[in-house]
């Protein structure tokens, strides 16, 4: 009887420790995919950039003499 107690109690102790570690799994999973999304978010908005010249993808196509040209213009 004394050895059916102890199996009891070991089985239930295992049971709850697999119950935690789970649900503490689910919250270390759930801020690390918020923390991706935060990330994706801050990329977009960093992405968005807008400058004097219409533009960081609009400047890459061009020279620095023809940007200067520009800003002379609109003065």
């Amino acid at each position: 009887m004394m050895i059916f107690k102890i199996t009891i109690c070991i089985v239930i102790f295992i049971l709850l420790m697999i119950i935690f570690m789970s649900i503490v799994e689910g919250k270390i999973r759930s801020r690390q995919n918020e923390k991706v999304m935060w990330r994706i978010e801050q990329m977009d908005k960093r992405d968005k950039v807008v400058t004097r010249t219409g533009g960081l993808a609009h400047d890459r196509n061009r020279t620095y003499s023809e940007i200067q040209k520009q800003n002379e213009q609109k003065k």
